[in-house]
């Protein structure tokens, strides 16, 4: 008896003993794991635009960046994070994780009540040469007089970052926070390692031009339909579409855009009778900020229509170039091909197919019929009957190559991609486990003790 009760006792002291141990180390992980990300943060593969430079993705020492180079002898280059996206009166605090070859820059924005270049849109910014060291600018925009924290400035309309004459800067990540020592804290963060800055199993399409900006912009609402007919190639899929910098001639307050997709179909007219693929809706939009439509369906090689319905305010698109147009794109407006004229436009595409779904099979339709062709006018069509013309607009003249995007979505929504969020401590279910099965061979040790004891009396 006295051999079983050593053997329970010693069983009983291993496991508890154990399970002390695992929940130390559980708790102990617990401080180190992944920090969120905030409410308002883009990166280097989120969508941009850029004017007088252009940007790239690159790697360095397993970092990626954007590299953002000035047109040569350019003094007005500037980028756009994203469009439609800057600090608010929640979120003032600017931090910027960048690398520069030095120079003085600017933060520049507009809201729907002030206009550009107005006092206070504007501040300049020394932006110091870093070599290959990464910079992390810290900046409350609350403090320093930028007139969108007037409450009646409205939401910010677009926020951009100004090189200037500053010949390169690399650009990691821009988010805004809603004190200085929050943005500081991430920064650590970050630079300790407990920050993921992006998911890499995401999915990252690829921007090409379609055709770049050349020429006076078209009012939709004009039009009782605006179409675009394009080829996606063999080997890719198509995403989405963009149409650059689409104009609203100044602030409005409905200008919305309706958008179908169909699968070519022998011709025009059939096509767009046809079984929709996907929708997307446009609602009041701003003005000279990209439209990226996306239908939430990815498609396989092919032809396709992009049928688009502009109501209520005015809402359109720059022209782009007629003679450079490529993906054998056409334009119709009002069911009739535009012969002078095409939108300013890009088309987000994936490598190869894997992600593409497969295409309905048609149902049987009459004999193919001959596209309306509008008649040839001597002149590029004016702008729009409106009052005003639209403000000048950002000119992405993105490389056939392209730049990733990130999915045409919301900021990420404080979502943490990596893990759970720091600060979640205490003991994991298995140390729990551990503790209490160690409790329970305690318990039947004493048992044993007990009922040793009592055969001895007898």
């Amino acid at each position: 008896m006295k051999k079983i009760f050593a053997f329970l006792l010693t069983l009983a002291l291993f496991v508890t003993c154990a399970g002390a141990a695992f929940a130390e180390e559980a708790g102990a992980g617990a401080g180190t794991e992944s920090v969120a990300l905030p409410d308002f943060y883009k990166t280097y593969v989120d969508d941009y635009a850029a004017t007088n430079c252009v940007g790239s993705l690159e790697t360095s020492d397993g970092v990626k960046y954007l590299h953002i180079v000035g047109d040569e002898g350019t003094s007005d280059a500037y980028f756009f994070p994203e469009n439609g996206w800057g600090p608010t009166l929640d979120h003032p605090v600017l931090l910027l994780k960048y690398r520069s070859a030095g120079g003085v820059g600017q933060f520049f924005f507009t809201t729907a009540a002030i206009g550009a270049g107005e006092p206070g849109t504007y501040i300049d910014q020394e932006f110091p040469e870093s070599g290959t060291e990464w910079k992390y600018l810290v900046y409350d925009f609350s403090k320093n007089g930028f007139a969108c924290f007037d409450e009646e400035a409205q939401k910010v309309v677009f926020f951009r970052i100004d090189l200037n004459s500053i010949e390169w800067m690399d650009y990691s990540y821009v988010a805004f926070f809603k004190t200085v020592d929050e943005a500081n804290a991430f920064a650590e963060d970050e630079k300790a390692g407990k920050v993921t800055l992006i998911d890499e199993t995401r999915i990252s399409p690829v921007k090409y031009v379609v055709s770049p900006r050349g020429s006076d912009p078209q009012n939709f609402v004009n039009h009782y339909s605006s179409a675009i007919e394009f080829t996606v190639p063999e080997g890719k899929s198509f995403y989405g579409y963009v149409l650059s910098a689409a104009p609203t001639w100044n602030a409005q307050e409905n200008s919305n855009l309706e958008a179908t997709i169909y699968a070519w179909n022998n011709d025009y007219d059939t096509t767009v009778e046809g079984t929709p693929l996907g929708t997307f809706l446009e609602e009041q939009h701003a003005d000279n900020i990209n439209i990226v439509m996306n239908f939430g369906v990815i498609l396989p090689p092919g032809k396709y229509v992009i049928y688009m319905v502009a109501e209520d305010d005015p809402i359109g698109a720059w022209g782009g170039t007629i003679d450079n147009v490529a993906f054998d794109a056409l334009f119709y407006f009002d069911d009739t091909e535009e012969e002078n004229w095409f939108p300013y436009s890009e088309i987000l595409l994936l490598d190869g197919t894997e992600h593409a779904i497969e295409l309905p099979t048609p149902g049987p339709t009459a004999e193919p019929t001959e596209k309306p062709t509008a008649a040839p006018t001597e002149e590029a069509t004016e702008i729009p009957a409106t009052d005003v013309p639209a403000t000048d607009a950002p000119a992405t003249d993105v490389p056939a190559t392209g730049e990733p995007v990130s999915e045409p979505t919301a900021n990420n929504g404080g979502e943490d991609k990596s893990g759970e969020s720091e600060g979640k401590k205490g003991l994991s279910k298995g140390a729990i486990t551990g503790i209490i099965a160690g409790a329970v061979v305690a318990v039947c040790a004493v048992v044993a003790i007990i009922v040793g004891v009592k055969k001895k009396k007898k």
